[in-house]
């Protein structure tokens, strides 16, 4: 969505000197206002503030979020197989017909100027990408302190990664091409790298051949093993590394209780500054997960810092006895008031006992269905995460609860993902910092998990999904009403599915089984095949070590081999639920694929492994990358002119009188000033704001290559859009400056 902010009414001049903007929009594009404005009465006027990405986006910040538990390296692998599909779709975009705007079968050339970059009578179908930042985070983030300090579960060093990028081969070799801070760079040695105000020289190795870039990032893909945490916090890492102004290092045990550390003390400073080197101001953000399961993260202060209860294996450390039950209500209505845990109503109904017994609550399955089972939900929530994407500020960890531990965040601090510069080490300001150029339209999210093929459109765009089908009614209120039966997260058997012992089968998860109450049912399923000599053939996996395989040797699960309840053959992936839900809340933004591909016998194919996911990944990132479009024409004065006036705010602090003195700008009127201050309360350090001339041009004409800085709207110019906003290439010297557009609705003069 575009990120708009609607501002009282200005009598001020730059207000006096606006007319009627007339960009009514149709769906949330970036530049242009994502509402409609409803007159009123006669001569109302309406303020608003658009963020507007620069031009030309040049740089792409790419994060792999991976899980490493236990049975996910063999999608490790197959996502590997898809790493050559996604950079080159990236790096070497498709070449189309200027004119019918159908590919023509070839790839740009990214070594040489875009206008080049195709054969005659072709372009682009974005400006080939000459500068990404590619990182893997795991989901393995440990668990909080038991007594004397040690983490209760998950206490290995697989399996607390701290949310840090992990950089190595399988085997644990690192792959020194990651450089210091553990991401790969892609940086040909081409004119546009040059201007290293715009793009400074990478720390790491500057790769400059995609094979060898695709190489070593399939090889650091397979290289995040299996050996992480099981309560995966896939969500919370990538939080973590992106979002979190203030991200700790250590969590404080006092009795029973969890807490942060004091405000200021224990920041990870290895995070921030791999955080500071990877993520640009001025990039395209796009995070890919890879997971098979739903997050288990637990908020670690949430009901007063008792909630890390929920990771351990015997609840309380009790061995016989399991969590908490539910209230009677859960069980119909677990979004009422009455429905909570038993440890706060033990007079209710179905609270004798109060607790489960141990066999009935293995940690393997408690991070689902939380609510109705347990009357509680541990989790943060969903909000969270989506605002982490999307929101120009965020919460620093003193301010996310309130004093029961119930999450209520204070937005206070600026979004790391929305600033113009980030800290590197634990003594700088960590949440008043600057905003940057790049809005909420440049973020985006990609979930390859456990959904039913089946229910997903052909081209993955979130928008296009029946949620209904894949989450319920209403999933923030419990109401599974209209899911599909592969989408309810249950250890038993689920109805309208075909049951242990029928003799029926399903072809998406093959069928339910007897998971003795230790494991959940499966979304989704299918046959592992390796690569020979001779051809595909059959994985059979032997489970000779059971924490790495899916067989326990019983015989109930349908991933194993009918003739061998020790050897698996299939891969299988379990309702993602929470993953989803957030792709579901950032819609247009979001690209889902199921983790269980269609086919894996022939590489060749379009179809084959992850390749479709990688290809869905690419075309939508590809809005990103072009000019800043608007759903419909502006109104043109005579002069050639728009109704709006687009301003940029300087990162550095400083007097207005920057604006003239370092660019030859005017700076902008003091009001407008005021109020971009006093909207943004995270930074509200005076910094340069200037006036950025608007260019006519002549229809079908833009302004990008003019030498000097400026915005025009250009009409028919546009690869992708019949009207566009652009800035022109001389803006670049305006280095990481926050661009806006400010316009006026006259209401009632239509």
């Amino acid at each position: 969505m575009t990120d708009t902010t609607t501002r009282p009414p200005r009598a001020g001049a730059w207000v006096r000197r606006a007319i009627a903007f007339t960009c009514l929009a149709a769906a949330p594009i970036a530049g242009c206002i994502s509402r409609d404005v409803t007159a009123i009465e006669p001569s109302t006027k309406t303020s608003f503030e658009v963020v507007v990405p620069q031009q030309s986006i040049d740089k792409v910040d790419l994060l792999l979020v991976i899980d490493d538990s236990r049975s996910m390296a063999d999608k490790q692998r197959i996502l590997a197989d898809a790493v050559p599909d996604l950079v080159v779709g990236l790096l070497r975009p498709r070449c189309l017909d200027v004119l019918t705007r159908a590919p023509t079968g070839g790839r740009a050339d990214p070594a040489k100027d875009a206008r080049d970059a195709c054969p005659t009578g072709t372009e682009p179908e974005f400006k080939p990408i000459t500068d990404m930042h590619v990182g893997i985070v795991s989901t393995s983030l440990g668990s909080v302190p038991g007594q004397g300090g040690k983490p209760i579960t998950c206490a290995g060093a697989d399996e607390n990664r701290r949310g840090q990028l992990v950089a190595q081969r399988a085997g644990g070799e690192r792959v020194a091409e990651a450089g210091p801070h553990g991401f790969l760079s892609w940086y040909p040695d081409v004119p546009r790298n040059q201007d290293k105000r715009r793009h400074p020289e990478p720390q790491g190795a500057k790769l400059g051949d995609i094979d060898r870039l695709s190489t070593l990032l399939a090889d650091m893909v397979v290289g995040v093993g299996q050996s992480g945490c099981g309560l995966e916090a896939q969500l919370e890492s990538t939080y973590r590394f992106l979002v979190q102004p203030d991200p700790w290092s250590r969590l404080v045990r006092d009795g029973d209780k969890v807490r942060y550390p004091d405000d200021g003390v224990d920041i990870d400073g290895d995070l921030l500054a791999q955080r500071a080197a990877f993520l640009r101001p001025d990039s395209l953000v796009a995070v890919i997960m890879l997971t098979d399961e739903d997050d288990a993260w637990a908020d670690p202060l949430a009901f007063d810092g008792s909630a890390w209860r929920f990771a351990e294996a015997h609840f309380g450390g009790n061995e016989d006895d399991g969590a908490y039950r539910a209230t009677r209500a859960c069980e119909t209505d677990p979004a009422s008031d009455a429905c909570t845990s038993c440890a706060l109503a033990p007079s209710d109904a179905a609270c004798a006992p109060p607790r489960y017994r141990a066999a009935e609550d293995d940690i393997n399955v408690r991070f689902h269905a939380m609510k109705r089972r347990y009357g509680v939900e541990p989790r943060f929530p969903i909000q969270r995460y989506v605002d982490g994407f999307t929101a120009p500020r965020v919460p620093s960890r003193g301010k996310e609860h309130d004093a029961s531990g119930r999450y209520a965040p204070s937005p206070s601090c600026t979004n790391p993902l929305f600033a113009a510069r980030l800290p590197t080490k634990p003594g700088d300001d960590l949440c008043r910092l600057p905003r940057g150029p790049r809005n909420r339209d440049l973020v985006y999210f990609g979930i390859i998990g456990g959904v039913a093929p089946t229910l997903l459109p052909e081209k993955g765009g979130a928008e296009a999904v029946d949620w209904t089908r894949v989450l319920g009614r209403d999933p923030a209120r419990f109401d599974e009403t209209g899911i599909d039966p592969h989408m309810r997260q249950s250890t038993t058997p689920r109805p309208g599915l075909p049951a242990p012992g029928s003799g029926q089968t399903d072809p998406i998860h093959g069928r339910e089984w007897d998971t003795g109450g230790t494991d959940l049912q499966y979304a989704c399923t299918f046959d592992l095949f390796e690569q020979s000599a001779a051809g595909p053939k059959p994985v059979r996996k032997a489970c000779e070590d059971k924490r790495l395989c899916d067989c326990p040797g019983d015989g109930r699960s349908p991933v194993c081999a009918p003739d061998d309840p020790n050897v698996q053959v299939k891969g299988k992936a379990y309702p993602t639920v929470r993953e989803l839900w957030v792709a579901r809340e950032l819609g247009d933004h979001a690209i889902v694929a199921s983790l269980c591909p269609k086919q894996l016998t022939r590489p060749a194919d379009d179809d084959y492994g992850y390749r479709p996911a990688a290809r869905a990944i690419v075309d939508r990132l590809a809005d990103g990358l072009v000019s800043q479009c608007l759903p419909r024409g502006l109104e043109i004065a005579p002069d050639g002119t728009v109704s709006c006036v687009v301003v940029a705010t300087l990162p550095d602090e400083g007097p207005s009188s920057a604006c003239r003195d370092l660019h030859g700008l005017a700076p902008a009127p003091p009001e407008l000033v005021a109020d971009l201050r006093a909207a943004d309360e995270a930074d509200a350090a005076p910094r340069p704001t200037c006036l950025v001339p608007q260019i006519a041009v002549p229809t079908g004409q833009t302004c990008t290559r003019e030498e000097k800085i400026g915005f025009c709207y250009v009409e028919g110019a546009s690869a992708r859009c019949s009207h566009a906003l652009q800035l022109s290439e001389a803006s670049a010297q305006l280095v990481n400056a926050r661009f806006t557009l400010h316009c006026i609705q006259q209401s009632g003069t239509q």
